[in-house]
Formats: C-alpha cells, structure tokens, sequence
C-alpha cells in the first residue's frame, strides 16, 4: 500500500500520465480541432511562464531548451511570419534533429545559474542551435528531403512510425544519451529533461500535425512547469544533504497532528569524534548513512533532520510500545552494519596500500533515541519534543547507543 501511493504520489508519475493523456486525446480525437486555436493560446502562455519561472529561479539549462521549444512553436503555428516560402516537411524533417542536438549539448553542460558565463555561453549555444535549424529550413530542398530519407534499416517500420530512419535512430540514440545523464543528476528539473525530449520525441515519430504539436508542447511545458516548482519545494522542505525533510517540514507536520502521536528525537554517539578524527567530509557521509538507515524504519514513521546530527521521527496514530519496536530495530541494524571510514587528504603512497589499516577502517556507529508520546490531556508539539529531548539525554548519560522513552525518565 505504501509503495503504491509513493509511485502515485511521485512526480514522474504524474509526468506519465501528461504524455498518456495527450496521446489518448490524439487518438481518439478528444479534443475537436476548432478548440486548437484556444490551446494554441494557453501552450504559448505556459512556455512565457516556465520561461519567466527558470529566469526567476536561475534554471540557465531549463531556460535554454524552453526558449528551443518555443522557437519550434512559434514556427510550427505561424510559419508565413519567419518564412516567405514555407513547408510542414522542412519542419518535420529539421525540427526533431536540431532540438535533439540542442537536449543533447544543454544536458552535458553542469546548472551553474543564467546571470554567469556560464549561463551566457548555454544560451548563445542555444541561439547558434536554433539559427542553424532556421538556415536548413530556410534553404530546404528536395534533395536535402531525398537524402534525409534514406532507408538505413533492413526492416521496415514505417506501419509504425511517421518518421524515417535516419530521424528513428537520431531521435532513439539522443534520447537515451539524455536519459543517462539524467540518471546522475539530483534535482526535479535535470530529471524532467528525458521526460519533455520524450514528448517531443512521441509528437516527431507518431503525430506529425500542428494540432500534435500544440498538444506536446503544452505537455512539456507542464512538466517543465511542475518540476520548476518541485525544485522550489525541495529548497524550502527538504535538507539538501541527507535528503531527508528538513526542520521546516516537520514544523509544518507538527501543525497537522492529531491527538494521538509519538515523537522520536535521534542523536549520533560521537559524531563530534567522527568529524574530527575522519573530517567534514566523512561526517557529511555519515549523516547521509545514518539518514537513510532511519528511513527504513517501519510503523509508518516519518524522519527529519532536526538539526546538526540530530533527527526526529514522527509516528502518527501509533502506539508507544510498536513505535519504540521499530525504532530498536533501526538502532541495532546500524550499530551492527558498520561504516568503513577513510580519512581524506591521504598522499599518494597511502593511496597504493588499500589494505593499510590505519587508511580504512570498519567503524561501529550507534545512535542514541528519546521517546515521548502526545499527553491524553492535552496537545503541545513541542512539549513532546522537549519530552524526547529528555529522554534523549538520558540515553546518552546512560552509556548511548539505547533508546530511552517518557515515560521510563518520569519513574
């Protein structure tokens, strides 16, 4: 059940379903083509916010390939304005290899802001993309057609596609490229490039109309829009370095407690020690194990990172005792997984002896727990948390690495 309602609650779902739809509403011709006109209006509209929103939030990548987007969209609902003479062929021809060469190049380049060279240099590459997508479209001949639609497979798919060869396997190989480098970046709006290119791509290979496109782009301009704003929630709620909801969130969960809930504070022993013996960097590490580990605590509990190297878990409409059950299940598995440390800043002579062991060792790293349930009598948050901390305390006066509740400090 909890697995289903992340999948569903997650963003790229919600990604998927947009392209879904949009197919079904092709298919089945949802939509009747006199509404086009309207939509045409609302996709332009949607690319000018995404636009303004990846200027406001310094998305120098996001603002790169919008403004590519908006350029074949201006193109592809009013030609006669860019073109004396103009053909839907030179676009569907042009149109998929140049956007795809722009994904690519923008995908490579690392998010450092706009207002920067580096943010200049991503746009002039854009503007230099586009202007040459203009010149080919421009000066589209019917042997530059001919030759664009060589059949360089030994099967034929055109049943399938509405596309040719050359622009398939274009399209397939950047596609794949952009979706691997993806898969190495951290925020919503680097990993929502595979899932606009992937619009645009549905809309080159299956549905080459304007109507189509209108449609897609406004898809991408959606998916644009929603991981612009997941970025600006990660910032607000979420700790940048574990990953986990930060201190903000949990104030704002403590808001929507019932009557009935347990509070958990956390604290890793030694972590002082961990710092400096092994460095920041370790500790940063250590921080990041520790809060996935806490992650995987059952009962349905919720972690943050409170502050420093402490953490709170919030249990809703829970028990004590079943709460206090899964937290010792979470504190032994990480006292007895062990972390091997490595100090940093080794010189080259320690780096060729791996098994030296004052290079790396297996080190045992254990939490210490506080525990405190909501009073029958009354409902204040934080005079829960206060309760943890004093329970918290405790555990660590008494030798760490335990789990303290309310209720044992009260006796």
């Amino acid at each position: 059940m909890t697995i289903a309602k992340n999948i569903l609650g997650s963003i790229y779902f919600i990604f998927g379903a947009l392209i879904f739809l949009a197919i079904l509403t092709l298919k089945y011709k949802i939509i009747p083509s006199s509404y086009f006109a309207f939509l045409e209006v609302g996709t332009f509209v949607s690319l000018v916010i995404s636009l303004a929103l990846s200027l406001y939030f310094g998305k120098s990548k996001f603002f790169s390939l919008l403004l590519g987007i908006l350029f074949f969209f201006l193109i592809a609902t009013h030609p006669l304005n860019y073109f004396e003479k103009f053909s839907y062929a030179s676009f569907w021809h042009i149109a998929p290899l140049f956007c795809s060469i722009l994904f690519v190049i923008i995908s490579f380049l690392d998010e450092r802001g706009i207002f920067s060279r580096y943010g200049a240099i991503k746009i002039a590459l854009s503007v230099l993309v586009l202007a040459g997508s203009y010149l080919y479209m421009q000066h589209f001949s019917p042997s530059m057609q001919k030759a664009l639609q060589t059949k360089l497979l030994h099967v034929s798919l055109h049943d399938f596609f509405q596309t040719n060869d050359f622009r398939l396997i274009v399209l397939t190989l950047c596609l794949g490229l952009i979706t691997l480098i993806a898969v190495f970046t951290t925020t919503k709006s680097q990993k929502a490039i595979p899932w606009i290119f992937t619009t645009l791509c549905i809309c080159f290979l299956f549905f080459q109309s304007k109507n189509a496109f209108i449609l897609f782009t406004l898809v991408a301009s959606i998916i644009a829009l929603c991981a612009l704003i997941a970025d600006t929630y990660d910032m607000a709620y979420m700790d940048t370095l574990t990953g986990v909801p930060s201190r903000r969130s949990l104030e704002e969960s403590l808001l929507k407690l019932g009557q009935k809930y347990v509070i958990a504070m956390v604290d890793i022993d030694f972590f002082k020690k961990v710092n400096d013996t092994f460095g920041h960097d370790i500790g940063d590490d250590v921080l990041k194990l520790i809060a996935s580990q806490l992650c995987l605590v059952k009962n349905g509990g919720r972690v943050f990172r409170y502050g420093g190297e402490e953490f709170a878990i919030l249990f809703f409409n829970k028990k004590e005792e079943d709460c206090v059950m899964a937290l010792e299940a979470v504190r032994k598995a990480i006292y007895s997984r062990g972390f091997t440390l490595r100090k940093k800043g080794r010189d080259e002579k320690t780096k060729k002896h791996r098994n030296d062991s004052s290079r790396a060792k297996k080190e045992k790293i254990s939490i210490s727990i506080g525990v405190a349930s909501a009073p029958k009598d009354g409902n204040n948050p934080e005079d829960v948390i206060k309760k943890a901390d004093i329970a918290l305390f405790r555990a660590k006066e008494n030798g760490r690495n335990q789990i303290v509740t309310c209720s044992t400090t009260a006796r």
